[in-house]
């Protein structure tokens, strides 16, 4: 019989908002891409030796519970902020993987005031390159025709080990898709390019050296000082393909600027 774990919630606004939280010090709040929910950062749990980790289901995403509503970046900065004054967390190193890194982008402009740093894993301050864009479209088409495949295809391609597939996969059974087609395309059409140099606070930027969203490391170079980390041997999925240099490299991030 598996054991039943009760997760955390509160309500912000018309939404019930789950999230998981564990360990001490510095607090660290990740950022899912489209429909994968919290279950993609299962191998950050282990960060928690050194932190506080904090793993939220945006709405629309997970076991997030609230009306089906329109998905926009900056209402889901919104509610990352929700969640760090529910725990009553001043400020915090802010997380995005892959899409959810522009809302890590965008809450760090909008709220410079609560953010200590901000680590990108496969971030982008827009989509630049056809290849991006074409899967992007390749994203919507397939979530709003054949999204039983698409969740297999993402679950499949991001862990070898059966039982953190499973996971995730049942996990992304929860999602709205009709939010998960808008964060696709808000993630499409969105761009802080233009507001990169307001960005005071320490960058870093981690991708495979596989993954063609790398190219848009060049962005960054133009208008904001970061710190960056190639894994070798992966392509956009370092979180959970390459945790352990994933962990190694956020660690030794946040232990030099924060503690």
């Amino acid at each position: 019989m598996e054991r039943t774990i009760l997760v955390p919630a509160f309500i912000y606004e018309d939404t019930k908002i789950f999230y998981e939280t564990m360990g001490k010090g510095v607090p660290i709040i990740f950022i899912h891409p489209p429909a994968m929910g919290r279950k993609v950062f299962y191998y950050q749990g282990l960060l928690a030796e050194h932190f506080q980790v904090v793993f939220p289901d945006l709405s629309g995403n997970g076991d997030t519970i609230g009306p089906e509503k329109t998905v926009t970046i900056q209402g889901y900065a919104e509610e990352i902020k929700a969640v760090l004054d529910h725990l009553e967390i001043e400020k915090a190193v802010i997380l995005g993987y892959s899409s959810g890194g522009i809302i890590a982008q965008e809450f760090a402009l909008s709220f410079p005031e609560r953010t200590l740093g901000v680590i990108l894993s496969g971030g982008f301050p827009e989509v630049l390159s056809e290849t991006f864009k074409y899967e992007h479209i390749m994203g919507m088409y397939f979530v709003k025709h054949f999204p039983g495949f698409l969740r297999y295809v993402i679950a499949a391609s991001h862990t070898n080990d059966p039982k953190v597939r499973k996971d995730i996969l049942e996990h992304m059974k929860k999602a709205n898709h009709t939010m998960w087609f808008q964060f696709y395309d808000r993630s499409l059409h969105y761009s802080c390019t233009d507001r990169l140099r307001n960005l005071s606070v320490p960058l870093l930027l981690i991708y495979g050296s596989r993954d063609f969203v790398n190219q848009h490391i060049r962005s960054y170079r133009r208008y904001v000082s970061f710190q960056a980390a190639i894994i070798k041997g992966v392509s956009h999925q370092a979180p959970t393909k390459k945790w352990q240099l994933f962990n190694q490299v956020v660690t030794g991030f946040v232990q030099q600027h924060f503690k």
